[in-house]
């Protein structure tokens, strides 16, 4: 065996367990951003109109907890037993 061989082989496996070892983005992931994102977007829509903060962070919390109602009760994220 040839030492280009070898270390190639050695390079598949370190990919291998780079890949396995990532992280990925879950759907409870992407729903956490959604919340202060919603949070931020009542903050600018108060900046931007006539609306008072008061007011616009109110109309934004409304969506901001069915999203986090949707992810703890309807689809909470699963557990794994690594």
């Amino acid at each position: 065996m040839s030492v280009n061989t070898r270390s190639e082989g050695r390079t598949a496996e370190l990919a291998r367990e780079l890949n396995d070892r990532r992280p990925t983005i879950t759907p409870a992931d992407l729903l956490l951003c959604v919340i202060p994102a919603l949070l931020a977007s009542g903050l600018f829509v108060a900046w931007i109109s006539g609306l008072s903060v008061h007011g616009a962070l109110l109309i934004a919390c409304l969506p901001a907890l069915v999203t986090t109602g949707y992810a703890l009760f309807y689809d909470p994220p699963a557990t794994t037993d690594d």
